[in-house]
């Protein structure tokens, strides 16, 4: 009878230390950040328009994101890093935006001129610039993997934009003599951004 009890409790003894084992890698399959350090962002916000980037976490502080933006005039490309210093479903964030749109040359503005079937062209539109956006926001983080995130703060930014001296003289006539010498200007402005953040992997 002893020998029985003896090999019960030898034998039960690797499962109750399983258990423990299961429950923790069941918890760390059940953590959205440790199984989804991907994820495809869409945002909205000043100065770059609409956003799509794929974002990295490599570590629970750190999510980098890189992708297009489009202003409603050309597009233009983004990376940035954003901090998480707290955790949970509702959390601070810290986030660092660079991106440049590039100005539109001589050549783009002549076919965009030819075309009459588009509507005229804004002066805007040969204006190109590069920022740097600091952003402090919240982040709600939901149980579908989805993250809404607000943020707001300020962009220093630089637009400029080429001459264009070697337009055609039919296309000249629809800038004006300011227009064709180029020019750059620096300015600080606040800047805002709101969207959601669809973790995977």
């Amino acid at each position: 009878m002893s020998t029985l009890v003896v090999m019960v409790v030898l034998l039960s003894a690797p499962v109750a230390l399983a258990v423990p084992r299961l429950e923790s890698r069941r918890e760390a399959t059940q953590d959205p950040e440790r199984i989804a350090p991907f994820g495809l962002m869409l945002d909205a916000g000043i100065p770059e328009g609409a956003g799509l980037s794929v974002a990295f976490r490599p570590t629970r502080l750190v999510r980098l994101h890189l992708g297009a933006t489009h202003n409603g005039i050309r597009a233009g490309g983004r990376a940035g890093l954003t901090l998480l210093p707290m955790r949970g479903w509702l959390t601070p964030a810290i986030s660092l935006d660079f991106g440049h749109a590039q100005p539109a040359d001589e050549r783009r503005l002549e076919r965009r001129l030819s075309d009459l079937s588009q509507p005229p062209v804004p002066s805007l539109e040969r204006v190109g610039y590069t920022y740097v956006s600091a952003l402090l926001g919240l982040e709600v983080r939901m149980p579908s993997r989805i993250t809404f995130f607000v943020r707001g703060g300020l962009s220093f930014m630089e637009l400029n934009a080429p001459g264009l001296e070697g337009l055609e003289e039919p296309f000249r006539r629809a800038i004006s003599p300011a227009e064709e010498k180029p020019w750059t200007m620096r300015l600080i402005r606040p800047t805002a951004k709101l969207g959601f953040l669809l973790s995977f992997g």
